[in-house]
């Protein structure tokens, strides 16, 4: 009787060897697919990089606690006693915002820019990349100078043409108002120059009896 020969050769597959290795294959390019989809999705859905010269906005309220992210936006720390004036200016534009509004060194000028409602809102307060890194105000076309210890704030109009708007003076006074009172800036250090008819002047019909009356002493 014959022996029935059980053992198996030496070069001999297994019927599983060769599935086994495409489902590897299959699994490995899977995982890439899934890891590729994965990281374009993420690309797609991440903010845009931060733009170092990019303006903060404080919208028209009514209320002066609202001014108090001003003192939180810098990103270095505000020195009180720096601060010794506020400079009022116009744009000498009808229209505009911070980053239309350029000095001379193609940087805005100012700390903060208050809107007429054409270019940004009516009495929005656009918060500059100088107040934000508490650097000196440029200067405004048609001014010589203007001291490192002094805050510039525009206002956008022309006001050899007409009065700002009622919102913009409102947000100007309580814009003004707040930094007086936590830098301790008095009336008689805020200033304006009602002369020229350039952006540095503050234009014929600005109300500048009036806004005094509302400031701090």
């Amino acid at each position: 009787m014959a022996r029935r020969n059980t053992s198996t050769g030496k070069n001999q597959k297994t019927p599983s060897a060769a599935p086994s290795a495409r489902r590897r294959v299959v699994v490995l390019v899977s995982l890439v697919a899934v890891l590729t989809f994965t990281s374009a999705l993420l690309l797609a859905i991440a903010p845009a990089p931060l733009n170092p010269q990019a303006t903060g906005s404080l919208l028209a309220v009514d209320t002066p606690q609202s001014f108090d992210e001003l003192f939180d936006s810098p990103s270095v720390p505000i020195e009180n006693k720096r601060w010794q004036y506020i400079y009022i200016h116009q744009s000498a534009t009808p229209s505009g915002n911070a980053e239309t509004i350029k000095g001379s060194d193609s940087m805005l000028a100012d700390h903060f820019v208050i809107g007429n409602g054409d270019g940004c809102g009516d009495g929005e307060v656009q918060i500059g990349i100088r107040w934000k890194q508490q650097l000196a105000a440029g200067r405004t076309s048609g001014a010589q100078w203007i001291l490192p210890s002094c805050i510039s704030i525009c206002l956008v109009g022309d006001f050899n043409e007409g009065r700002p708007t009622p919102t913009q003076q409102r947000q100007l006074v309580q814009l003004v108002t707040a930094l007086q009172a936590r830098l301790h800036v008095p009336g008689s250090r805020i200033f304006f120059d009602p002369k020229p008819a350039t952006p540095a002047g503050i234009g014929a019909y600005f109300p500048a009896r009036d806004f005094r009356d509302q400031v701090l002493p």
